[in-house]
Formats: structure tokens, sequence, C-alpha cells
């Protein structure tokens, strides 16, 4: 009995390290995503360079917008037909 004892203390043991590993681990992406988040929000430095990919990723969807907004009012773009 006494082994079993042991067997199942060690075994709380080892548990008990797992989830602590589990708890940091949640806490190492937890602050990640709150890192980019922040970034996120806070916009890019105002003497950022205006080729970079956050500015790039802002214009690729203000693009998408407005042809969201042209699509709705019923236009379809600019283009012509040859010949008209």
């Amino acid at each position: 009995m006494s082994d079993n004892t042991r067997t199942i203390a060690q075994r709380l043991k080892d548990l008990e390290g797992a989830a602590q590993k589990a708890r940091l681990e949640a806490m190492r992406l937890a602050a990640t995503l709150l890192t980019k988040e922040s970034a996120l929000l806070a916009g890019p430095p105002a003497n950022a360079d205006p080729s970079t990919d956050l500015d790039q990723a802002e214009r690729h969807s203000e693009t998408i917008q407005r042809g969201r907004t042209a699509a709705s009012a019923g236009h379809r773009g600019t283009f012509t037909q040859k010949g008209s």
C-alpha cells in the first residue's frame, strides 16, 4: 500500500507540474496576442515608412470597402466596352 500511495503522490506531483506548464504557456500566448492587438490599435508611428505591411493592409482594406460601396450603389466600376 505504501507503493500505491507513493505512486499516487508522484502522479499528483506530475499533474501539478503539467498544469503549471500549461498555465505559463497560456500566459505567454495571451501576452503575445495582447501585444499584437495593442500594436494594431496604436497604428503605425508618425514617421513610419508608408510601404510597411500594416499600411499596405490598411490600403487594401480601404480598396475593398470602396468596391463594396460602389457595388451596393449599383456601380460596376469604370470599365467600358470596346467601341462605346
